[in-house]
């Protein structure tokens, strides 16, 4: 709790999936929280956030449960994050402690950054600690064994939606491209993968982390199927040893 009587708002990462991938703070902010808010998907009927935390064996009583469309047009979802934000802040004011727990990472693609922006726009002395956690991408090269980067090279992660006409042209310039929910696009990136005039490894993990986890290297296999939203294609290309001039890897 801060001075003055004040809540804290915790934005909790909590991994892509695997429960053991929480960080000791994601447990410890989540255990000693008075309320946990958590998206729950209308298009689903789901908790995927719920189901990643639900080893911890918290109070059914704490959590609260906020309804998000989860569509690449958010619009709807705006009036929905400011109710959340409302309802977060009268808790806060009484000297409440609240979570919001997102998949991955919290700003990395997630929910918590609408309501973050929401929180510090309208309500600025509202303390906000954000816990970072795994992100699918690290998880899912972790999964298939595939290194990210080396050296000089360049990494870059996009939403399949937005950035699949713009493959060929990253991949001159980034060894290793994640495609975020690839699931609406996956047979046209198969097409735009087959013009390619270089060879690729590409590796479609769905579900990283948790028992439905699949890994598929013969990408041409799933043509056709109904994908997971929860998906991702990791593309690298083959480059040769002499390419990587850079004397220094990361510390």
């Amino acid at each position: 709790m801060s001075s003055a009587g004040m809540g804290t708002f915790y934005g909790v990462g909590i991994g892509p999936g695997d429960p053991e991938l929480m960080t000791r703070k994601a447990v410890r902010v989540l255990t000693e929280v008075d309320w946990i808010f958590h998206p729950f998907e209308t298009r689903t009927g789901t908790s995927f956030s719920r189901r990643i935390i639900a080893p911890l064996g918290l109070p059914e009583a704490k959590f609260r449960q906020i309804s998000l469309g989860m569509s690449q047009d958010r619009m709807p979802d705006q009036h929905t994050y400011a109710t959340a934000v409302d309802e977060m802040v009268r808790e806060l004011r009484q000297g409440k402690s609240v979570a919001w727990i997102t998949q991955g990472d919290p700003l990395f693609y997630s929910t918590f950054i609408h309501l973050y922006a929401e929180m510090r726009q309208r309500f600025p002395d509202v303390p906000i600690d954000i816990v970072p956690g795994v992100t699918s991408p690290s998880a899912a090269a972790a999964a298939a064994g595939v290194p990210v980067s080396l050296l000089a090279e360049k990494v870059a992660v996009v939403p399949a939606v937005y950035g699949l006409d713009t493959l060929p042209a990253l991949l001159e310039d980034f060894a290793t491209v994640f495609l975020m929910k690839v699931n609406t696009v996956f047979d046209q990136l198969l097409e735009t993968l087959a013009t390619l005039p270089y060879k690729v490894q590409s590796v479609y993990v769905e579900k990283v982390g948790t028992p439905e986890e699949r890994i598929v290297t013969d990408l041409p296999t799933l043509r056709g199927q109904k994908l997971s939203y929860f998906s991702l294609v990791m593309v690298r290309q083959a480059r040769p040893a002499a390419a990587l001039s850079t004397p220094e890897e990361e510390p």
